[in-house]
């Protein structure tokens, strides 16, 4: 009986130890998954400023764009297109000149009519 004892007293208690096991997994799991979390949002919050760095590039270039346009459309800038392609045009603020607009259907024609002085 002696040694049955012993044997009680020295051995591993294996509910125990299938417990801290247990326990020993489960915050290892709770770990990773925190730690590929945290990788996540690094990643994410990189793919964010970067996103954000090329949206302030394409507001710039937006920007240039619409001073271009502008500039493109003043009044000047087309005098100076006519006059490079020889359309040879006259200015609309010609007293001598009425516009005369006529509608046929589908069609419309614009033409002018000199006045005599």
């Amino acid at each position: 009986m002696a040694g049955n004892r012993i044997k009680s007293e020295n051995s591993l208690q294996f509910r125990k130890l299938w417990r801290w096991v247990a326990v020993c997994g489960v915050l290892t799991a709770l770990g990773l998954v925190f730690v590929f979390q945290r990788i996540s949002i690094h990643n994410l919050s990189e793919e964010i400023n970067d996103l954000q760095d090329s949206l302030t590039q394409i507001q710039q270039k937006n920007s240039v764009y619409r001073l271009e346009i502008e500039k493109l459309k003043s009044p000047e800038e087309l005098q100076g297109r006519v006059a490079m392609l020889g359309l040879y045009m006259i200015e609309m603020s010609d007293p001598s000149i009425e516009v005369i607009e006529a509608r046929t259907g589908e069609h419309s024609m614009v033409a002018d009519r000199r006045m005599n002085p």
